[in-house]
């Protein structure tokens, strides 16, 4: 026998879904129009019309509500008006969208499906500013985001038992095709590690962190997206890190741009007074900063020295460089010589 739906829970519900959709804390709605609305709301589920429920029932139905543990606001006086609270707020479903959108970690449908049920949580207003402000510039990348998913599902496991993890590093080929990374040392395709962490970076991809002997930094740090058949080792165990150790390491890993095969270096850089809130804002309010003359500062800072370091040096166009110590005066000068030298080479080929 096909069981009926219960009108009084159709109500109930329909009254909670329309305070949802169309109040919030600075849009409340009149009794009459929020019985009016929960009378066409359970007309669209059951496909019939339905009645209007009294004053009467509509306070007992909020009053139920609020005891169940929603946070529904009752303003008094005659002209009683309604206002749902939110868990979110608004402003705080705009930058989860936003950083939905941003990622480079998810395609750009798995994006869209994203918001659309974060717009779910959101009121019918609040939706269409998130519609509004989502105007942005693209920068959906991830194609394999269900493979990273499935791997940061694994690495949790390893991390949260002690135990190891084993995977299998991709590289891709002069043509662009996808291919394994054999070990120098074994020749073997897996890779059998001890985690330490797995982290966000400002370039929008996940990392894994990991202990590494042979690494000066003691520690590798390979991009997730880029590991196939990541698989946690039950009943084996990992070395595990103190507490003071682990934080060690990541504070490491903040201060070399994602990647980092050498220990932190003190490094001082000379820049155009313009260009200090870029220093502060990739190292910190504390960056000890200096004055040195009108147009001039100088900036201490800590950090891996690394080609993506280096480059990110370059795109100041001399206007930060490096003062010392020399190993770091060294890396950059090479690292230019070396960018100069393919575009000298480049131009001798097509004279030839």
């Amino acid at each position: 026998m096909k069981e009926q739906p219960n009108d009084y829970g159709l109500r109930l519900l329909s009254t909670l879904k329309v305070l949802e959709e169309q109040t919030d804390a600075e849009h409340g709605i009149q009794a009459g129009p929020l019985r009016e609305k929960v009378a066409r709301k359970v007309a669209s589920l059951t496909g019939r019309a339905a009645k209007v429920p009294d004053p009467r029932t509509t306070r007992s139905d909020v009053a139920t509500l609020v005891k169940a543990g929603y946070s529904i606001d009752t303003s008094g006086g005659t002209r009683c008006r309604y206002s749902f609270q939110p868990n979110f707020e608004q402003w705080e479903l705009r930058f989860l969208a936003d950083a939905v959108r941003t990622s480079r970690s998810l395609t750009q449908n798995q994006g869209k499906r994203i918001i659309a049920k974060l717009k779910a949580l959101a009121t019918i207003e609040t939706g269409k500013i998130l519609d509004r402000r989502l105007v942005v510039q693209q920068l959906y990348h991830s194609g394999s985001f269900e493979q990273t998913a499935f791997a940061l599902d694994e690495i949790e496991k390893a991390i949260d038992n002690g135990w190891k993890l084993s995977y299998v590093q991709t590289k891709r080929s002069a043509d662009g095709s996808e291919t394994t990374r054999r070990q120098s040392d074994t020749g073997q395709e897996a890779r059998i590690v001890d985690p330490i962490e797995y982290v966000y970076s400002p370039e929008g991809y996940y990392y894994l962190i990991y202990l590494d002997e042979k690494s000066q930094s003691g520690a590798k740090t390979p991009r997730i997206d880029r590991m196939k058949d990541v698989r946690a080792l039950e009943g084996t165990k990992a070395t595990r890190l103190s507490s003071e150790k682990k934080a060690e390491v990541l504070n490491v890993f903040r201060q070399s741009f994602g990647m980092f095969e050498s220990k932190p270096v003190d490094v001082t850089l000379i820049l155009k007074a313009k260009h200090v809130k870029s220093i502060m804002d990739r190292f910190g309010e504390n960056t000890p900063i200096e004055q040195v003359s009108a147009v001039e500062s100088k900036a201490s800072i800590t950090v891996g020295l690394s080609k993506v370091f280096y480059s990110w040096i370059a795109q100041f166009g001399g206007e930060v460089r490096i003062e010392g110590p020399d190993e770091a005066v060294r890396g950059m000068k090479s690292f230019l010589e070396a960018n100069l030298n393919a575009y000298k080479e480049s131009a001798q080929r097509g004279r030839a």
